[in-house]
Parts: C-alpha cells; sequence; structure tokens
C-alpha cells in the first residue's frame, strides 16, 4: 500500500515538473519571439524612414534641376548682352541669382547662377561661359549651408588670370579647419580645372606658392608647403616641431619632405627656429601654440 502512494506521489511530481518546464519553454518562445519582432518592426520603422528622406532628396534634386533650367531659360532670352542681373524667388520659395558679367575676363562674359532656399542644406553654384551666343557649363559647385562661408573671384596661382575661390568652414573636428575650394581658370579663358581643396591656407599668388596649417592640435602640428604646377600642385616641404620619445618638444625644428611621423622620414634638415617665410601665414600661432596653452 505504501509503495503504490509512493509511486503515485513520484509520478505526480514528475508530471508537475514536465507541465513547469514546458510553461518556461513557452514563455521564453514567446520572449524570443517578442524581440524579434521588435526588432523586426525597428528596421522596419528606419527602412521606411530612409526611403522617405531618399524621397524628399530626389524630390528637391528635381525641384533644384528644374529651377536651374528656368534660370537658363531666363539668360539665353538676354543672351545678347554682355550684363545681365535678376533676382528672384520661386513658387517653392528657392532664391535665384543670376548675374552675367565679365566675371574673369574682358575676352568672355560669365554667367553665374546660385540657387539656395531655407529649407535645402545646401548652396548651388553653377558658373557658365558665353560662348557663340550660348551658355556653356564651366563650374558645378554644391557646399552645405552650414560650412559656407563666401567665395571670390582672385588669382590664387599667379598666372594673371582669376580663379573660382569658395571659402568654408568644417563643421565637425577639434581643430582648425577653414577650407578653400579652388577652380582655376585655364589660358583658353572660358573653362575652369577641377577643384582643388586646401586646409588652412595662405596663398601667394606671386610666388605660385600655398603655404598652410595642417589639421591637427595647437603647437602639435604641421606647416605645409605646395607650389602650383600647371593643372597641379607639387608638395615642397613640411615644417614641424621635433619632440623625443615623451611627446615633449626638443626645441627644434624639423623640415622635410614627408609629413611628420612619416616612418623611415630621412633627408630632414634640422634647425633652431622656424624659417621667416612662414611667420606672416594665416593662422601661424596655432602652429606655435602661442596663446593656446
Amino acid at each position: 500500500m505504501k509503495t503504490q502512494i509512493y509511486i503515485t506521489v513520484l509520478l505526480m511530481m514528475l508530471l508537475l515538473s514536465c507541465g513547469q518546464s514546458n510553461e518556461k519553454k513557452n514563455k521564453l518562445l514567446d520572449k524570443n519571439q517578442t524581440v524579434t519582432k521588435t526588432f523586426e518592426q525597428r528596421e522596419k520603422e528606419r527602412l521606411e524612414k530612409r526611403a522617405e528622406i531618399e524621397k524628399d532628396e530626389k524630390l528637391d534634386s528635381l525641384k533644384l534641376d528644374r529651377v536651374l533650367s528656368d534660370a537658363l531659360r531666363i539668360a539665353e532670352q538676354n543672351i545678347g548682352k554682355n550684363k545681365f542681373q535678376k533676382n528672384y524667388k520661386t513658387s517653392s520659395n528657392i532664391e535665384v541669382e543670376l548675374d552675367l558679367d565679365n566675371h574673369f575676363t574682358k575676352d568672355y562674359p560669365h554667367l553665374i547662377i546660385r540657387r539656395h532656399a531655407d529649407d535645402i542644406d545646401d548652396l548651388y553654384i553653377d558658373i557658365y561661359s558665353k560662348v557663340d551666343s550660348k551658355f556653356e557649363k564651366a563650374v558645378s559647385h554644391q557646399q552645405w549651408k552650414l560650412t559656407y562661408q563666401k567665395d571670390t573671384i582672385q588669382d590664387i596661382n599667379g598666372d594673371g588670370l582669376k580663379d573660382f575661390v569658395l571659402n568654408w568652414y568644417g563643421a565637425n573636428g577639434c581643430c582648425l579647419k577653414a577650407f578653400s575650394d579652388i577652380y582655376l581658370l585655364r589660358n583658353d579663358k572660358k573653362t575652369f580645372s577641377k577643384s582643388f581643396e586646401f586646409i588652412n591656407p595662405t596663398f601667394s599668388p606671386n610666388e605660385k606658392i600655398i603655404r598652410g596649417i595642417e589639421y591637427g592640435h595647437p603647437g602639435y602640428t604641421s606647416i605645409y608647403k605646395y607650389k602650383w604646377n600647371g593643372e597641379a600642385v607639387d608638395t615642397l616641404e613640411y615644417v614641424y616641431y621635433e619632440t623625443d620619445k615623451e611627446d615633449k618638444k626638443t626645441g627644434k625644428i624639423i623640415i622635410s619632405k614627408k609629413r611628420a611621423y612619416t616612418k623611415n622620414n630621412k633627408n630632414i634638415k634640422k634647425l633652431n627656429s622656424v624659417p621667416a617665410e612662414y611667420k606672416n601665414i594665416q593662422n601661424y600661432d596655432w602652429f606655435t601654440g602661442k596663446g593656446y596653452e
């Protein structure tokens, strides 16, 4: 009798244990399904949001293309003029500026078209040369408005021709980051080179030289020296402070063909001070670190 009771109790415990185990498994499965479902839902929402952004960007692009085409038609209606200006706002609130003039040379007029709007992140600048009673595109530049500072027309490389210069300041990063994008006017006085980009530059057209401060912390960055070579730029040298194994300055100045910290950096010169030609470049104090301690 006692044996039967013992067996019955044992069977009931086993059944109860199996039931609890199955219940735990079911709860775990439900939990995993919930997590999976949540991840899939989030991924779906992310993709939908991305698709919506891409759709808006495509619509903005199409809208801006139409605005440019309309601006060109207005300019073509005034093709007989060497000077023409018009500013207007489209029905989609895009600001358009047309400026036809001898901006770069007396021989050929150039048309500058600007497009921008409050709800569009970028500024668009297109330059056309007027050739045989028609406009031919020479430059197309897109710049984030948050970084844009100004643009100018000046001879940058010392060839006697005026170039297009766009200045902007980087939005990300810790250090000095003033950039210039350069489009050189070619000898045909109609077309332009590809874009050249320089960081923290000081231009010296008479020497055909560009000197500037590389990206880096004050007192621990380098000066570069480049030279124009037609539609190319040659690296002449880099200037930086010598440091010891503990990264402390030794008081010596290094002149090298290669950037600082480059492995196997041979053929260097050591000086006691920075050459005079570099002391008048913009932001020279950033190089020395003076005032930034």
